[in-house]
């Protein structure tokens, strides 16, 4: 689904900038795109800035979430951010899918979300799945022969389709669906910040605290379904500073409960 407009447009340009800046690159200059040595993928590792709980805590976000959790008691993802450039000859990212859960069932039901930072073409890098999909994996699952692995079948080829929008548009899809950036063939950069929420888990009293430290000290890590994995000190906790919370954004946090 797309949520059209889901964060206001000063918030998206102040985003959009503020990914510039980490990356020390420079929008309107084509060859500051590719440094050398080349990036490691398309991830920005910023989790925790400023811009990005601005977003995370907008009402309208959140209740995109509420209505498909049926709850208004949810926690936000620590997602990072992406920018795909161009293609280059001696780069080829973008264009494969995968999923971020494991595949074994029983998969307990979760949702992910992306919000375009720049209008984005189909051809631009833009988010690309397999439609209903989620429907369909257990019996596909089923149909492969013994030992396969499911991660390394074409994919693209089970349907996918590139979903075009406009900065500010939030679009929020199944786990189960097939996923990834597809190629930019385009001649500007795609950016956009991950962000997706789920039920809080407030008697988790360790999960609380892992969570405040992240915010508070700046640190990387924390996937869409708030897998505890391990923080990481980078650019933001040796420069960064903490961001200020609304009193929705606690609770999106862990720090105030939901009552």
């Amino acid at each position: 689904m797309v949520i059209h407009d889901a964060v206001p447009s000063g918030n998206i340009k102040a985003t959009e900038e503020a990914v510039w800046e980490f990356l020390e690159m420079k929008p309107d200059d084509r060859e500051s795109w590719y440094p050398d040595p080349p990036r490691q993928g398309i991830g920005v590792r910023m989790h925790q800035h400023q811009v990005l709980w601005n977003n995370r805590q907008c009402p309208r976000v959140h209740q995109a979430f509420s209505e498909i959790w049926g709850t208004e008691k949810l926690w936000v993802s620590f997602d990072q951010c992406s920018m795909s450039p161009p293609l280059r000859s001696h780069l080829n990212d973008g264009g494969h899918l995968h999923w971020d859960t494991p595949l074994e069932p029983p998969i307990p039901f979760c949702c992910q979300g992306v919000l375009y930072l720049t209008d984005t073409e189909g051809d631009r890098g833009a988010f690309t799945c397999v439609p209903g999909f989620h429907l369909k994996l257990e019996a596909w699952l089923e149909s492969l022969p013994p030992d396969t692995d499911p991660r390394k079948q074409d994919l693209m080829g089970l349907g996918a389709i590139p979903v075009a929008a406009k900065a500010g548009d939030l679009i929020i899809w199944h786990h189960l669906l097939p996923h990834g950036a597809g190629k930019n063939t385009a001649d500007q950069p795609r950016v956009v910040q991950y962000l997706s929420m789920f039920p809080a888990y407030e008697e988790d009293e360790d999960f609380i605290n892992y969570r405040i430290d992240a915010w508070k000290n700046r640190l990387a890590g924390g996937g869409h379904s708030g897998t505890r994995v391990e923080l990481i000190k980078g650019k933001e906790y040796e420069k960064g500073q903490t961001a200020e919370l609304s009193p929705l954004g606690r609770k999106l946090l862990g720090l105030d409960p939901w009552g």
